[in-house]
């Protein structure tokens, strides 16, 4: 009889045991599940991480394989970039030394220096090696200060770890954007959960939350706008809301330290990593030129005429190329503006940077030989 109570004890306690084993499991396996999405979004499916990079990137491996061989020239940028250079209404180009090249547009929206340098690094570890790369200047994201800039519309979702590390360098609160950054691995069943359902189950996804911005992309990456054309009405309220987003570039411009670090580490990797560079600006409307300060348009020629001087790229200033009509907002292009703007773009840019190929790569080889040279002595 001493030992009933132990026996009903026992009793108790193993369901209590099991129970606590199972709860050990069930959580052991959430957390290999939210592991194992981090893992395959950055290695295997980017598009579940950043729809926009993982559609672009789709495209332009299609379009290696399909012309396997053929020297890779991207355009990189941002919105403006990517709605307004169309790679196919490039006339026909040839590099110096007679290759004909694959130019493909990797213009992301929001983008400006920061973005650009952890876009190009981010290429460069998923294996793109474009032989030269064509860098859109952004004007009024030139002028990156007191919080205003790409920090404010940065994604941090999109963002793998080595991007994270990056662009903290440029962050005026790195610790809130890394604490943003895990909050979002943490539960990326959760926060990636509409872009899992587009991705494999479209019909489960309700349509407010579809993520199929990017499947108007044609093959080398340009996007154009939806719309062929807009009324004046469209017009007005688009530049309005271009105006009220750049306002605190344009009340008081000026090149800040910024920006400036940010694109010369991004002309410093394409050395190290022997791509010519060429750097552009795209166009804008006549009222939109306007609104910047007197002296902006000059400090930024010269700064991209110092740019230009320093690393050996040259730069092609489109920003008066195009007409009012050409636009649907004052600064990004409609599809038949995209398609004249590229035809000139071909023709004044793409084709004389082709040109001088040679000249410059030879350029980057004997500065990278004097780098190494220097490091030796050290």
């Amino acid at each position: 009889m001493k030992n009933e109570p132990n026996r009903d004890f026992l009793a108790r306690r193993e369901p209590a045991k099991q129970a606590r084993g199972s709860l050990v499991w069930a959580l052991a396996a959430f957390v290999a599940l939210q592991a194992a999405l981090s893992i395959v979004m950055d290695r295997w499916l980017p598009e579940l991480r950043d729809p926009e990079y993982g559609a672009k990137l789709h495209r332009l491996r299609a379009l290696q394989a399909e012309r396997p061989g053929e020297p890779l020239i991207l355009v990189i940028g941002s919105s403006r970039s990517a709605m307004g250079l169309r790679p196919a209404s490039f006339p026909a180009c040839h590099m110096g030394d007679g290759r004909s090249p694959l130019v493909f547009n990797f213009g992301m929206t929001g983008y400006g220096p920061v973005q650009e340098l952890a876009l190009l690094d981010r290429l460069l570890r998923d294996g793109v090696r474009p032989e030269q790369v064509m860098i859109e200047v952004h004007p009024l994201l030139l002028h990156q200060e007191n919080g205003y800039g790409e920090e404010t519309w940065l994604n941090v979702n999109c963002l793998d770890w080595d991007d994270l590390c990056l662009v903290s360098r440029y962050a005026s609160r790195a610790g809130v954007l890394r604490r943003q950054w895990l909050e979002s691995r943490l539960w990326p069943w959760h926060s990636r959960r509409f872009l899992i359902l587009d991705r494999f189950m479209p019909r489960w996804a309700p349509p407010e939350t579809r993520q199929n911005a990017w499947s108007s992309l044609d093959a080398r990456g340009w996007l154009p706008h939806h719309r062929q054309r807009v009324t004046a009405e469209e017009y007005r309220q688009g530049q309005e809301h271009a105006r009220r987003e750049y306002q605190p570039a344009l009340e008081g411009f000026r090149v800040t330290g910024l920006a400036d670090r940010a694109m010369c580490e991004l002309l410093e990797l394409c050395s190290r990593e022997s791509i010519a560079a060429a750097l552009y600006v795209m166009p804008e409307g006549s009222e939109f030129r306007s609104w910047y300060p007197p002296a902006a348009r000059g400090e930024i020629e010269a700064y991209l005429a110092k740019l230009s001087r320093q690393y050996g790229c040259p730069c092609y200033d489109a920003a008066a190329w195009c007409a009012d009509e050409d636009f649907w907002d004052g600064h990004h292009l409609l599809p038949g503006g995209a398609r004249r703007f590229s035809a000139r773009f071909g023709r004044e840019a793409m084709q004389p940077m082709l040109e001088t190929f040679a000249e410059r790569k030879a350029l980057i080889a004997r500065g990278a030989e004097r780098a190494s040279s220097r490091e030796s002595r050290q």
